[in-house]
């Protein structure tokens, strides 16, 4: 008969500011068998990843009892936690390069019996690769393999394929699926559909539902914004774009769609200005936030700076007068109420909502977007899929690096991009 391995009752956290208060998780009650995968799920901002936080000793409840391994979480302290967060759970955060040591190869952050794991998720190739070498993607497989070579009995994982093309999010779910036959339980906040489907339970977390009438102004294509010509990059002897070409027009919404480590974040980071070109020929508007705005995996926050102060951010010294259009840009994106938040203070999704907005507030001439929906709910990927045509209509030319098929329905024109060359 299983026993229980996670169990939490009434458990709340409010963040408090000088901005105010925030109740991020509201009274969570759950109870997840040993050798079972669970399923935190609701929309961005509803309390996923600080519930996994506090289940992982790192963010303390402010009310509610924790039970992880027979283990009372809220008791611990000092020592005590410590021991819990190295022997007791693996606790890995949305984003795979904040699991990792940048400068370390994968193989020295494996603990045993690691690399057949890293076999299991398709790196075994890149098992001497330094951990900034590797793509998003590729970074969130190795975070997991990583995670799971210290073989704690729980394993908590914040959106672990949101950064994946379905054939390594696949390689993932056998994964997680094989450490819960073998007894250990996993615990997941996700928006991945088919990892719902594997979970054994499901917790249901909610915020107050937000609706915005979707964008119907026409689009009227202008002059070719952004020019890919015969564009090459390798990395250590190794080619990552291979001769790509492409072009953008004014107005136009463009998909380069490709899985992981397909090469497309390297061709927008090239075509962005923010690594050479080692051959080819690259046209954008320029480098100034009105000219070519860049949407990065990594969202690049001041956390300092509140959420509306972040995204007035591209207004300074330029004499424009934003008081109309932050506003606008933010209950656009479904982040009004949050302008005197800290980024820390939101979800991962506002976070990327947050950029977006930044990056859309100036009305650039060109965008270039790394994966913008990778860690939003449906609702939420449908505010920066109408986001991205508002800025279309506006005359924008848009350029969208996915791993998403759907993405696909969204777009005036789809390149596909495969082991850095590209098909039209």
């Amino acid at each position: 008969m299983s026993r229980d391995a996670v169990a939490f009752h009434g458990v709340s956290r409010v963040y408090r500011s000088a901005a105010g208060s925030v109740e991020a998780l509201h009274a969570a009650d759950a109870v997840f068998a040993e050798g079972s995968i669970a399923a935190l799920v609701g929309p961005s901002g509803s309390g996923k990843s600080t519930l996994l936080r506090i289940l992982g000793g790192i963010d303390a409840a402010d009310a509610g009892s924790i039970t992880v391994a027979a283990t009372d979480v809220r008791a611990l302290a000092g020592g005590a936690l410590r021991r819990y967060r190295r022997e007791t759970v693996a606790y890995l955060a949305q984003r795979g390069a904040a699991n990792l040591v940048p400068h370390l190869t994968l193989r020295e952050q494996l603990g045993p019996g690691g690399e057949e794991i890293v076999d299991a998720v398709g790196l075994g190739g890149r098992v001497n690769g330094r951990a900034d070498e590797l793509s998003g993607g590729e970074q969130a497989r190795a975070a997991l393999a990583v995670g799971l070579s210290r073989q704690t009995p729980v394993v908590l994982l914040d959106e672990p394929t949101a950064e994946l093309d379905r054939g390594a999010a696949t390689l993932v779910l056998d994964l997680l699926r094989d450490a819960a036959a073998h007894g250990r339980t996993v615990v997941v906040a996700t928006h991945d559909p088919e990892l719902v489907a594997v979970a054994d339970a499901t917790l249901e977390l909610s915020t107050p539902a937000q609706t915005a009438a979707p964008d119907e102004r026409p689009r009227v294509l202008g002059e070719t914004e952004i020019r890919i010509d015969g564009v090459s990059k390798s990395y250590s002897g190794t080619r990552v774009v291979d001769a790509a070409t492409l072009d953008v027009r004014s107005g136009e919404l463009a998909v380069l769609l490709g899985r992981s480590g397909s090469g497309k974040s390297t061709l927008l980071m090239v075509a962005g200005g923010w690594t050479p070109a080692d051959s080819g020929e690259l046209q954008t508007p320029g480098t100034a936030w009105e000219s070519t705005a860049y949407l990065a995996q990594r969202f690049g926050l001041l956390p300092e700076l509140t959420v509306a102060e972040n995204v007035a951010l591209p207004f300074r010294g330029s004499g424009r007068d934003e008081r109309e259009r932050v506003p606008e840009m933010l209950e656009r994106l479904g982040l009004g109420g949050l302008e005197e938040r800290l980024p820390a203070e939101t979800s991962i999704g506002q976070q990327q909502r947050t950029a977006l907005a930044r990056a859309l507030v100036v009305q650039p001439k060109a965008l270039l977007a790394d994966e913008p929906t990778s860690h939003q709910d449906a609702g939420s990927a449908a505010r920066v899929w109408d986001a991205l045509a508002a800025a279309c209509a506006e005359g924008t030319a848009c350029l969208v690096a996915t791993h998403d098929e759907a993405a696909t329905r969204h777009a005036d024109r789809t390149f596909r991009i495969d082991s850095g060359r590209i098909a039209g």
